[in-house]
């Protein structure tokens, strides 16, 4: 008789805790929720990312409706494994696109696939403050 207890015990448990899940996941979709009107217009976007290893290439193209700081970093990889990972960063004027294309040194073994992942800031001193992807691509 006790196991049957226990086990009903056990079955109130889970059945509360996924009811408190399920409306914990109800409450939070909405505010996870993608940003709309003038909130989605601000910031940065990243209009072209170029990979190209047969050429050595990576650029990519940023136009921003806000001043932004932009970091972009880059992993190259040679032989399947990762061989170097050069970042770069600017501050881009609101209005303003920020055009870069890179050619990076031939590798022994040779550069065999990239990627780039961009991000932005409105304050990259504040160690608070979460960076908005903007971008990212690896071929």
């Amino acid at each position: 008789m006790r196991s049957s207890a226990s086990h009903k015990l056990t079955t109130r448990t889970l059945a509360a805790v996924a009811a408190a899940v399920g409306a914990l996941t109800l409450t939070a979709g909405p505010a996870l929720a993608a940003p709309t009107g003038a909130t989605a217009a601000s910031g940065c976007t990243t209009t072209d990312i170029h990979l190209d290893p047969a050429a050595r290439e990576v650029g990519w193209t940023v136009e921003c409706t806000d001043r932004r700081y932009v970091f972009v970093d880059i992993t190259i990889f040679a032989g399947g494994v990762a061989h170097s990972n050069p970042t770069e960063a600017r501050w881009v004027d609101a209005g303003g696109t920020w055009q870069d294309l890179n050619v990076y040194p031939q590798t022994s073994p040779a550069i065999d696939h990239f990627c780039a992942h961009l991000v932005s800031y409105v304050d990259p001193t504040n160690p608070l403050e979460q960076p908005q992807v903007i971008g990212h691509s690896c071929i």
